[in-house]
């Protein structure tokens, strides 16, 4: 699977006004990097989905959390929002890599 297709949910884009437009967001996760991450439960396998990360970094001077899914044949935006947990790190959050293609490979 490539980053070819990026498709910014109605929510996502909503929050261009606060954060950034969908053509901002399509190269954030096309070309930087970030910490990327899922959640994860040590007592529970399979309750959160396996396709679902975040993307923490600083972009275009924002310093954002970005969640997305990877599907079959294309990435999906859900959300774009300022970061609310000081950490994401620690046992409820698995580190993915530094990249989407990370989180791609983690979903295939």
């Amino acid at each position: 699977m490539s980053l070819d297709t990026i498709i910014i949910t109605n929510t996502a884009a909503e929050k261009s006004k606060r954060y950034l437009s969908s053509s901002q967001l399509k190269k954030v996760l096309r070309e930087e990097t970030g910490y990327i991450c899922r959640q994860a439960s040590p007592n529970h396998d399979g309750l959160y989905a396996d396709n679902k990360f975040i993307m923490r970094g600083d972009f275009f001077g924002q310093s954002l959390d970005i969640i997305f899914a990877v599907e079959d044949d294309h990435i999906v935006v859900i959300t774009q929002m300022s970061q609310h947990s000081d950490s994401l790190r620690g046992r409820f959050y698995e580190f993915i890599g530094s990249s989407v293609t990370a989180a791609i490979e983690y979903a295939n």
